[in-house]
């Protein structure tokens, strides 16, 4: 063969290589088209279902908002009634007092009473009455003869006194009160010098 007729040779061969380079091309191209197709397709739907997903804790965290509202406004209003209502338990017990006071004061007036059975009917009210309020916390503070405490105790002056050493109390003016154990009154003193 002559040059020519290889290098014709040639040349078919080098276009058959070419056209089957160009076909390989051409069908990786195609499968890399598909290929590209099937990942925007499986893109697509993780974002759908992400998408979704989101919408759903969406509307599951608005509902557990609205639950937290309702809980909120429901603690609210309970704790609103308890304030109202607290009072209740202690007024029940100060009725009896009430009802003894309208008796008192209904015999008052009656010419047959003595003086001596209404102080007596008075001390057992106040009695009645100071019970109710220590079975509620109230203690009365003592000061007459106890040391001087700002913490309890309201000095009102200094006197001179031959009964009580300096910083000890002489007398109450206004006696003080604790409920559970806090100071809710100081107790108005004279103090000696």
């Amino acid at each position: 063969m002559t040059d020519k007729g290889k290098t014709k040779v040639e040349e078919k061969e080098k276009a058959k290589e070419n056209v089957h380079t160009e076909e390989k091309k051409s069908h990786k191209k195609v499968l890399s088209k598909e290929k590209y197709e099937k990942k925007i397709k499986d893109l697509e739907e993780k974002v759908q279902k992400l998408q979704e997903e989101n919408e759903s804790l969406r509307e599951q965290n608005l509902r557990r908002i609205a639950e937290f509202e309702n809980f909120k406004r429901r603690k609210e209003k309970e704790f609103l009634s308890v304030l109202q209502n607290a009072n209740e338990e202690l007024i029940l017990e100060l009725l009896p007092v009430v009802d003894d006071f309208e008796r008192f004061l209904a015999h008052v007036n009656d010419p047959n009473q003595n003086v001596e059975s209404l102080k007596q009917g008075i001390e057992l009210i106040y009695k009645k009455f100071m019970q109710i309020l220590e079975k509620q916390g109230l203690k009365p503070i003592e000061a007459v003869g106890s040391e001087f405490d700002a913490e309890k105790h309201q000095a009102l002056m200094q006197v001179d006194s031959d009964k009580h050493e300096s910083g000890y109390i002489v007398d109450e003016h206004l006696k003080g009160y604790t409920l559970n154990d806090k100071v809710i009154r100081h107790a108005q003193v004279l103090v000696a010098k």
